[in-house]
């Protein structure tokens, strides 16, 4: 399981204790052994800083606050403070909104012993260096054009395209881009749940692919998104979750464009807020439209279903990968509002889910071999444990 902890105001959980439980018996061949997921990608102990900051962050946060530093500094907050105007008091709202859920949460988390004081503080040196090497490993081990499945009990490791990749239990993925849907899958309301992690567009995944094809990914516009056939994909008492950034252009689109061109009415908006392993936010809060330490995920039901009761207004926190929109599982948070053994897809797909059908060009991102090591001795396949 991921979750670690709850509260009225939503739930901590683990990205790396969900992945390494997932694979704690695995088959290879003729052996069982135990895997786990490589810890530095998680190793957030520092809010996201340059890489020339470091230590000085404090003394130049001073500066700008008293306005004191180059006029580069000085017209960049200018600007700042202009485009605030603009916004609407509701993204104020909702920022104190999550400040005050979060500090409570925290709060509550850190009379039971979570979050140690005692972290090396390094500016997350060791997850740059893996998420950089993982760039371009993923690039080079990039396929696509590949349907797959496990169907068996257990996690395996199986060799796809002379490379060696693990595969949880009961999974089935397709290596294609989204518009062949249609082409590739059975079109019969079969999902309870389906799950997206648009590639939405935007400026800094722009900037990104001019600089380094690695680091991006194929952006859709919002007219594409709309097309995609969710309607014709999930069941009559399906629930549909959308990760969304905190863009007023792209929540618009899912209200009043996206959610109705699938059948979908909205019911709630959770918030992901990303931590250091100390429990502070990876970024500090910054006035509207500046970047924050949490993301959106956009809920909704098809229009026909009233009966589906999601909470609004609930935190996801966790500590995130160093990795872009490697997103936390949210298995264990939706089981509640689903049938006992639902059946579930995610489009946009970046890793393996047990039992559930992944779609994505990007779908075995995070299955290479190499991102994990064995964790004990091997066992006999055929011996019970």
């Amino acid at each position: 399981m991921s979750l670690t902890f709850t509260s009225e105001d939503g739930w901590i959980i683990s990205h790396l204790k969900y992945i390494n439980n997932i694979y704690k018996n695995i088959t290879d061949g003729t052996t069982i052994r135990s895997l786990a997921f490589n810890g530095e990608f998680f190793d957030i102990n520092t809010k996201y800083l340059r890489q020339n900051q470091g230590c000085n962050q404090s003394d130049n946060d001073a500066e700008i606050e008293a306005g004191v530093g180059n006029s580069k500094v000085s017209q960049t907050k200018s600007k700042k403070r202009k485009r605030v105007k603009e916004f609407p008091h509701a993204d104020f709202e909702q920022m104190n909104y999550i400040r005050r859920s979060l500090e409570n949460l925290l709060t509550s988390a850190k009379k039971i012993g979570y979050f140690s004081e005692e972290l090396i503080s390094d500016n997350n040196r060791a997850a740059r260096f893996v998420s950089q090497k993982f760039y371009t490993d993923s690039f080079r081990h990039q396929i696509d054009n590949l349907h797959g499945c496990n169907k068996t009990e257990k996690a395996i490791i199986s060799e796809t395209l002379y490379e060696r990749y693990v595969f949880p239990e009961r999974c089935s993925f397709y290596c294609y881009d989204v518009r062949d849907i249609p082409d590739k899958m059975e079109m019969n309301n079969q999902f309870d749940f389906i799950l997206l992690d648009p590639p939405w567009w935007n400026k800094s995944i722009r900037r990104k692919k001019s600089k380094c094809t690695e680091a991006s990914y194929k952006m859709m516009y919002n007219e594409e998104l709309a097309k995609i056939p969710i309607g014709k994909l999930l069941s009559p008492n399906g629930i549909v979750a959308v990760w969304c950034t905190n863009a007023p252009s792209h929540l618009r689109s899912i209200s009043n464009e996206i959610f109705p061109a699938w059948g979908v009415t909205y019911k709630a908006k959770w918030f992901w807020v990303k931590i250091t392993s100390s429990g502070e936010t990876v970024c500090d809060f910054n006035p509207p439209p500046g970047k924050q330490p949490y993301e959106l995920l956009l809920l909704g039901s098809v229009a026909t279903n009233t009966s589906i009761d999601i909470p609004d207004g609930k935190l996801l926190v966790s500590v995130p990968s160093a990795v872009h929109s490697h997103k936390p599982p949210l298995t264990d948070l939706i089981k509640s509002y689903l049938p006992s053994n639902p059946n579930c897809l995610e489009i946009f797909a970046r890793y393996l889910l047990p039992g559930w059908t992944s779609w994505g060009l990007e779908v075995l991102k995070f299955q290479h071999l190499s991102l994990y090591s064995i964790v004990d001795e091997e066992r006999d396949a055929g011996v019970d444990e």
